[in-house]
Formats: C-alpha cells, structure tokens, sequence
C-alpha cells in the first residue's frame, strides 16, 4: 500500500478485521479517525488510518480503554504498543538483548499486519549460526507466539502467515547446513529419521530438530508431520537409521489418528529394538516410563542437544 492510497470504509474492514460498526463507532464517539468525504458522502481513508485502526485493535486485546487511547497520534500509539508487548513477552523470551529485541520486533509486525516488513527480516537469516538462532530467535518466537494464541492476542490468519515465514526460514537455513561426515563408523551410528504422528500436521518444532540435527553435522532424514506408523517403520528399516525422533503435540482427542503410545508401540513391534527411539513434544509421557527400554522422551532441545553432544556432534 502506498502512503497516498485512498480506501472505502469496505476495505478498511477487510484489512484491519475490525467490523464496520466498530469502526464508525470509533469515529463517531471517540474521534478514532477523520476520514475525507467524497461528494456522495463515502468516508475515505488513508494507510495511516489503517495503521491507527491495527494498533488501536491491537492495544485494546492487550487491556488498553478504548476512550483512553482514541485521540492519541499515531507516534504515541506505536510507543504504548512497544510497552505493552515488552511486558506481555517478559519472561517468554530467554535469549541475549540483541535476539529480545528482534523477536520482540517480530511479534510487533506480526501485530500489525506488516508482512513486507516481516518478510525483511526472514530473508537477512543466515543458515551458518543455526545453533544460535534456534535458542535466541525461531525457538523464542514459536514459544510467544504459542503464547498469543492461546490468549486469543493473534487471528488464525496471523498465526498461519508467521508460521510460514518460520518454516521458509528453517528450511532456507537447512539449505546452507551441511552434513558434515563424522569420523569412519561414526555415521551408522549417528542417522536419524524425523517424523510427527499420522494427524499430527505440526511441524515447526520437528523442522528446528531437524536443523539442530543437521547443525551439529549429523546425517538426518526428514518425513515431515503426518506419517502413518507402517510408512515410518519402513522408512526406517530401508534407511538402517540407529536413530528416530518422533515429535507429537496432537492427542487422539485433538486430530491423531491414535494414541501416541499405541503408535510407537506398532512402530517399535515393525522395526526391532535395535533403533534407539526419542519422544519429543506435548503429548511425550513423562521420562521414567521407559528409563530401560530402547525408548526415551526428550523434555527440551537440551536434552537433544546434550545427547547430540554426547555422540560427538561438533559445538562449534
């Protein structure tokens, strides 16, 4: 949108998702905007009207009063927004001051619908400080912005647009990561093969595993969410992977097709006890359930980065 657009009241309500109603109210009751009006007596609006509108409907889902912020300028807005969203992400983002402040920024233009912006800033990411950016940018971002969906802060529509960024990101960084070859006889026992359960369609956290793997120069496999068990056993057997990471955040009750104890049990029963078997995610059961099995449940990207290091995976 170019700064000197003029919209109708009916593109102002597609683009902000504010209701006509509650756009004529503003204006009429509290002095929200002063739209131009045609000879016909049509409301017109400019870019800097649609950016008031997102940032007083955005200011209002974090506690603000509506009668309270109406009238202030647009400068004033952007700064109480700033506020608010360093106090809403405090706590969610354990990351260095440089790495706050760019999930910080990102979650702002997320907020705001300012997807060129957005976009800037997915594209500057380079692949060869995967490590990094796991820990202080993409894990922190997908933590808050988890967070802001479950508080009802963000619309579907926002939260599918920055998770594709995330995922375009992820993978752009697997594209510059290369599997580096491990000492002779390292590599057979270091593979693995990556997958979510069958109806389980998240995969974000699955990608960023995937990297951590690949970063610390080990080979991996990546089949993506929504495998079936039959599928993966025998993506397994014919890939000879010591190694296989599933990553479940769906119950039955939420879209899986099952259980994921009976899906690991028909997966574990298809390829032997010889792949070493890691459970990550929401729905993995709780660690001592399989302490003496060929089983174990990751509670964190610690946990996988420790046993990444622990098999001689580079810190580096």
């Amino acid at each position: 949108m170019g700064r000197n657009e003029i919209f109708s009241i009916r593109q102002m309500v597609e683009l902000t998702g504010l209701s006509e109603f509650t756009i004529r109210g503003w204006e009429n009751r509290y002095s929200a905007f002063e739209p131009r009006r045609t000879e016909t007596g049509r409301r017109e609006y400019t870019k800097d009207d649609i950016e008031r509108a997102l940032l007083l409907r955005e200011l209002l889902k974090r506690g603000q009063k509506i009668g309270k912020i109406a009238t202030l300028n647009r400068q004033r807005l952007r700064d109480l927004f700033e506020i608010c969203e360093t106090k809403s992400s405090e706590g969610l983002v354990a990351s260095s001051q440089q790495g706050t402040e760019k999930v910080a920024e990102v979650l702002e233009l997320m907020a705001l619908q300012k997807w060129a912006d957005l976009e800037a800033i997915f594209r500057k990411i380079q692949g060869r400080k995967s490590k990094t950016l796991i820990h202080q940018f993409f894990l922190p971002v997908v933590q808050a912005l988890s967070k802001k969906v479950e508080s009802g802060l963000v619309s579907i529509a926002q939260e599918h647009i920055l998770s594709s960024l995330l995922k375009e990101a992820i993978y752009a960084c697997l594209t510059e990561v290369k599997t580096r070859v491990r000492a002779s006889g390292a590599e057979g026992k270091t593979r693995f093969v990556l997958a979510a359960p069958e109806g389980d369609y998240h995969e974000i956290g699955l990608l960023l595993a995937h990297l951590l793997i690949r970063s610390y120069g080990f080979p991996s496999l990546y089949l993506g969410p929504h495998v079936p068990s039959r599928d993966l056993s025998e993506t397994v057997l014919r890939f000879e992977a010591p190694h296989l990471l599933i990553v479940s955040t769906v119950s039955k009750k939420e879209g899986a097709k099952q259980e994921l104890l009976t899906f690991i049990s028909e997966v574990q029963n298809r390829i032997g006890s010889q792949t070493r078997i890691l459970i990550a995610g929401s729905q993995a059961p709780q660690m001592g359930r399989y302490e003496k099995s060929s089983v174990s449940v990751l509670s964190s990207f610690k946990d996988l980065e420790d046993l990444l290091i622990q098999y001689g995976g580079r810190r580096s």
